[in-house]
């Protein structure tokens, strides 16, 4: 996957969850503006245009392998890059001297569709499937967001992206039939296998001021595709997207510094910026001071309106 070029306009990162005003980050190469538009509502119609039920025609399509295609528009189909989200933690360096950090920030990027996961969906759990694609179990599936930050070396994980769950009951059919014939039309018109999720990271070292803290976004980059499922007895349903990472653009890290918060430190900020640390003296030994380094939620960690005093954007690659 390609890397993207430096972009000339900066997000502010982390304006999504703070409700800061939000400024446009000039999009990937290749893509078309930032975010895909409204997701459309799917509908079903029955050969002659007679509105029809979503799920009767997935019920058909499960009946045979060959029992429904998919049929692709390019037209509505485009690139496109997420807003950027905080990724982990800020890192605060509570030290009076300069802190080097090495991270490596990960972004792993996963499928969404409008027809309850019919094509995103995988089905991983108790369920068995027969010949027909019937799953014997009740599926349902569920926009997933998770942060994660082991520790300060690794730094932070950011996943999104769909997850489904498996339940004893009613019967779900339909998933495997319209995620084949996704696949094949994908492929059929991109010549190229369809990417159902997609990892990417980059390492980034710089120099941490004293009191100053570190914080990192992400702006995904993804490909919309949309369509129509077509049954071989005419119905159809029309107005599906698929939003997947894309294959063509590569996903954007953001590195902002700010100055940490008023107390998250609990000393005083230093007056340059490799102040030294105190030798220690004879007498009693002092009271333990304030951490060396903390991690605090970014959104947390951002004063609300607050400026960067640099930023610094990182193409991802994939992994």
């Amino acid at each position: 996957m390609p890397a993207c070029p430096p972009r000339a306009a900066l997000l502010p990162a982390l304006s999504v969850l703070l409700g800061l005003a939000a400024t446009a980050l000039a999009p990937p190469a290749g893509a078309a503006e930032e975010g895909p538009g409204e997701t459309p509502a799917p509908r079903a119609v029955t050969a002659d245009g007679r509105p029809a039920k979503v799920a009767d025609v997935l019920r058909h399509c499960e009946t045979k392998r060959s029992a429904c295609t998919f049929v692709i528009d390019r037209k509505l189909s485009r690139e496109y890059v997420t807003a950027v989200k905080s990724l982990g933690n800020a890192v605060i360096n509570c030290t009076q001297n300069d802190m080097a950090v090495d991270r490596t920030v990960t972004l792993r990027t996963g499928t969404t569709d409008n027809i309850g996961g019919e094509i995103s969906g995988q089905i991983t759990a108790e369920g068995s499937i027969s010949a027909s694609g019937e799953v014997t179990t009740n599926l349902s599936n569920d926009t997933s967001s998770e942060n994660k930050t082991p520790n300060l070396k690794d730094g932070p994980t950011s996943t999104n992206g769909t997850k489904t769950t498996v339940a004893g009951g009613a019967k779900a059919a339909g998933s495997t039939s319209a995620r084949l014939a996704f696949q094949a039309a994908f492929k059929a018109t991109y010549s190229k296998s369809w990417t159902a999720e997609a990892t990417e990271q980059t390492v980034y070292k710089t120099t941490v001021n004293a009191h100053d803290m570190l914080v990192f976004g992400a702006s995904a980059a993804m490909r919309r595709v949309a369509g129509s499922l077509v049954a071989d007895t005419g119905q159809r349903i029309l107005g599906i997207v698929v939003d997947s990472p894309s294959m063509v653009n590569s996903s954007t890290f953001i590195a902002q510094t700010y100055a940490a918060p008023a107390g998250v430190c609990g000393g005083t900020r230093p007056t340059g910026n490799t102040a030294p640390t105190p030798a220690p003296g004879p007498g009693p030994v002092p009271a333990p001071g304030p951490p060396s380094a903390v991690e605090v939620p970014a959104a947390r960690a951002v004063p609300s309106g607050a400026e960067p005093k640099r930023a610094v954007v990182v193409p991802a690659a994939a992994h």
